[in-house]
């Protein structure tokens, strides 16, 4: 009888000692499955093993939310045309836009490294190859703008501040909605180039900011994010309101230009420059470049 309770006890003991084994062994498991996965712009799937500490932005959009969350300290390279805010500057440079260099970046030893679609497509494949994390973020809206911003805080543990700065963004959208809802739609060409002329079609930036703002893009059938716009057709359309970029001509120029005169907005003195920036570049200040085209188009809906 006593045999047998001490066979018992053994059993009882070994079974105790594999449960406990078990569960030690789930509990490793559980741990070695860390990391999170998110889905980026372009549709791919990106493991992020835990928050980043060293950031490489290829983009200047990018570098503008990485600033607006309060990474500033973490990004460790950017392009020669990251230069917003100031601070950006000073960071160190690891090429251009087109040409980032591969050899630096690996040299950083990057957590992340964000990239844009379209021409970085190369340099996304060979980072990958070399085993970087690489998150492609892309807009064409605003609604876009804030979806990376939202998914560039959550990669990066800034969750609360992206969230603020998307309230924020959100609140400025919807008061533009309403105070142009029901105003007059003038016609706006946007001069994206002068030589030869070009402007924004469908699909462009610049094309939904103006819809936004209560415009009508006078090159919206054009199925081209940016085309040339020949003089002739100009004059037919015979924009109400005519926008240009800041950095290249003034409004004052675009006044004096041969066969300009007999258009609306040269008559009636609506032509207006506005920083190149805020209506091209995919990051926060695109609120601002939507209120001022705008203010610009509606001023009688912003004097209230």
């Amino acid at each position: 009888m006593m045999q047998m309770k001490k066979n018992l006890l053994i059993v009882m003991g070994v079974l105790l000692a594999l449960f406990i084994a078990g569960c030690g062994g789930q509990a490793d498991n559980s741990k070695e499955e860390h990391g999170q996965q998110f889905t980026d712009s372009s549709g791919r799937e990106v493991m992020i093993e835990k928050a980043p500490e060293n950031i490489i932005s290829l983009s200047p959009a990018t570098t503008e939310i990485l600033f607006s969350l309060g990474l500033g300290e973490k990004i460790v390279g950017n392009t020669d045309y990251c230069d917003y805010p100031e601070e950006a500057k000073q960071v160190d440079k690891i090429g251009g836009f087109e040409n980032p260099n591969l050899e630096l970046i690996i040299e950083k030893e990057p957590d992340i490294v964000f990239t844009a679609a379209g021409l970085q497509e190369e340099i996304t494949d060979k980072l990958e190859e070399v085993g970087i994390a690489v998150v492609c973020l892309d807009a064409e809206t605003i609604e876009q703008v804030m979806d990376n911003i939202i998914l560039t805080g959550t990669i990066t543990g800034t969750d609360k501040k992206a969230g603020e700065i998307v309230r924020d963004m959100q609140e400025r959208l919807d008061s533009v909605k309403a105070k142009v809802e029901g105003q007059p739609v003038p016609n706006v060409f946007f001069e994206v180039w002068d030589d030869p002329l070009m402007t924004a079609g469908k699909g462009s930036f610049i094309d939904s900011l103006i819809t936004l703002a209560g415009g009508k893009n006078i090159a919206s059938d054009l199925n081209e994010e940016f085309a040339n716009y020949s003089l002739e057709q100009l004059l037919l359309a015979d924009p109400e309101y005519y926008l240009l970029n800041n950095h290249a001509h003034s409004p004052a120029e675009v006044k004096e230009r041969n066969g300009y005169q007999e258009m609306s907005a040269i008559k009636n003195n609506r032509v207006y420059s506005i920083e190149d920036d805020l209506v091209t570049l995919p990051g926060p200040r695109i609120i601002e470049g939507l209120e001022e085209i705008a203010k610009l188009i509606h001023p009688e809906a912003f004097a209230k």
